[in-house]
């Protein structure tokens, strides 16, 4: 199952979106989540299914390269 990482460092910038996380379950998805982001000051999770996408995702290509990265289960 894959998980966006929606995140942020500092209360004066919005929670945006960081990485994906693919996972066999929640459990799992969290723990990968701390292990990268447990130093920033808030981190979601969002399963990919429970997205309802208006416009957009862009195609892996067409997205700025921080945002490429996938973090594999």
């Amino acid at each position: 199952m894959r998980y966006y990482v929606f995140a942020r460092q500092d209360y004066a910038k919005p929670v945006a979106r960081q990485a994906m996380i693919e996972a066999d379950d929640a459990a799992s998805a969290c723990a990968q989540a701390r292990e990268r982001f447990g130093e920033w000051l808030e981190v979601r999770l969002v399963p990919e299914e429970s997205i309802r996408w208006i416009i957009g995702p862009l195609p892996a290509e067409q997205l700025p390269e921080q945002e490429r990265e996938e973090v594999a289960a």
